[in-house]
């Protein structure tokens, strides 16, 4: 089920907060836990059912680990290496056995056949997030549970199928907490208030600027080099504001629940330094990999030369994390390299700091043009334009493809009565996205707005256009483009 859908807005979600607050008034909060475990494997399964069979195997071969290392004081460390090489091999087996055998039969010359294996939604997500818990249980830090508080954990529909990646510890004493179970309007509110600016970053944003971007990605040899720049652009803004509006209405709806998720999200386009934009984009993702992969090879505890060997593993572990394609494993390599550049050489920087900020865009903006890549060579091509393919007035035909339902009217007017106007109007909507887009990356995160102006008379205003606007929308429904990773 999709966050930008009318079963979920109509349907869904009421019924949820119904249910979830109804059932608070009993003593015993079990039948409010079990009823909003059940709204998630709802959530998750309305999708695919065959899907929900795999999370729940999932989640009893990770709770069966859990359980044994609560039982056991010997054998703590198999039973613990189990658990993390079931998660592994689960995670290896939809996302990456295609392309193992792809590259086994490329570099072997054999001719091993298999047919595609679909990749369940969000398993990389829960896959991590269960990965995390089997280890901290190893470790000590993380309590035994009972069975309907970790499905509680892994399955609470908000952050199942695109994150925020969240630990044990940020969520389940939040649901043991008793002021938890009480309905709060101002939590209520706000957490509506985010749904609502998230919705819109999908909606009005993210969808309309990936009508330009799937349109000249599969018209890259075509482009000339202002162009294919920006595609690439757009295709940077399209994917922050698709990420970052999910990230705002996970955190939204859990809100409303009375719960608050890790942010994902810290304007990272304000990121001085490569480094510096991985603490603010996908955090959670890179909390994860610095607890988990880093910090065990070794951090920066080991010298300068063995650091920056630990942060290249880790930027190629990050790019296979987001696909099995060599585009995924270039994207990777090109962060840990810049990582480990300024790792190596910390004064090689501008000395203004508006400076560092463009090149970091720059560079970002550069490295995803591989990630959106469906392959090497698509990227090569890519690059080619980039940097070798001249100006041929293509300008006017790229703002040509920017027709969705928001101005499908005025276009069918221009073009009955005056068609001469439709390159201009094309242009104003191009410059009006790029403004707007570049606009709202570089100002306030969505909850310094609410705090700012979500309780003010213009903000609600704001608000409720936004939010009839957007379902108005709806009707052109398009997926998360983190579901794919």
């Amino acid at each position: 089920m999709l966050f930008n859908s009318v079963i979920f807005i109509a349907v869904f979600l009421p019924l949820g907060l119904l249910g979830w607050f109804l059932l608070q008034r009993l003593e015993n909060p079990f039948f409010a836990k079990l009823f909003l475990v059940g709204m998630s494997f709802w959530f998750y399964g309305y999708y695919n059912l065959q899907y929900l069979w795999i999370l729940l195997a999932s989640l009893a071969g990770n709770y069966l680990v859990s359980l044994l290392l609560e039982k056991r004081c010997t054998g703590r460390r198999a039973l613990a290496a189990c658990g993390i090489l079931g998660n592994l091999g689960l995670l290896f087996y939809f996302k990456y056995f295609n392309f193992f055998l792809d590259n086994c039969n490329f570099f072997l010359h054999t001719d091993i056949r298999m047919e595609k294996i679909a990749l369940p939604l969000g398993i990389s997500f829960f896959t991590f997030q269960q990965l995390s818990f089997v280890i901290e249980r190893y470790r000590g830090n993380a309590p035994h549970y009972s069975l309907l508080d970790y499905a509680f954990f892994v399955s609470f529909f908000p952050q199942l199928v695109a994150g925020p990646i969240v630990l044990h510890s940020e969520l389940l004493p939040q649901l043991q907490r008793r002021e938890n179970r009480r309905f709060s309007p101002e939590g209520f509110y706000d957490g509506f208030t985010l749904f609502i600016l998230g919705l819109a970053k999908k909606v009005l944003l993210a969808d309309s600027l990936a009508v330009l971007v799937n349109a000249e990605y599969e018209n890259i040899a075509a482009l000339d080099t202002p162009t294919a720049w920006i595609t690439i652009t757009w295709y940077m803004m399209e994917l922050y504001f698709d990420f970052s509006g999910y990230c705002d209405m996970a955190r939204g709806i859990a809100g409303m629940f009375g719960f608050r998720l890790p942010e994902n999200f810290d304007s990272p386009f304000k990121a001085a330094s490569v480094r510096e934009f991985w603490r603010r984009w996908h955090m959670t993702l890179s909390r994860f990999l610095s607890q988990y992969v880093y910090i065990p090879l070794g951090g920066n505890r080991k010298g300068k030369a063995r650091q920056c060997v630990n942060l290249f593993v880790v930027f190629l572990a990050s790019g296979l994390w987001h696909g099995a394609n060599w585009t995924f494993v270039l994207w990777g390599g090109m962060h840990g390299l810049a990582v480990v550049f300024e790792t190596a050489f910390p004064k090689a920087r501008f000395r203004r700091d508006w400076m560092n900020r463009l090149a970091t865009a720059v560079f970002v903006t550069l490295s995803f043009s591989v990630f959106r890549s469906d392959s090497l060579e698509t990227a090569g091509l890519l690059w080619n334009r980039l940097f070798a393919a001249g100006n041929r007035g293509m300008l006017l035909g790229v703002c040509n493809t920017l027709i969705f339902p928001e101005n499908y009217a005025v276009v069918r007017l221009l073009g009955m009565a005056a068609p001469g106007l439709l390159n201009a109007f094309f242009l104003c909507c191009f410059l009006l996205l790029s403004v707007l887009g570049i606009g709202l990356i570089c100002g306030p995160k969505a909850e310094e707005w609410i705090r700012a102006k979500g309780h003010t008379r213009a903000g609600g205003f704001c608000l409720a256009t936004l939010f009839t606007w957007a379902f108005v929308s709806l009707s052109q429904v398009s997926v998360f483009l983190y579901f794919n990773f």
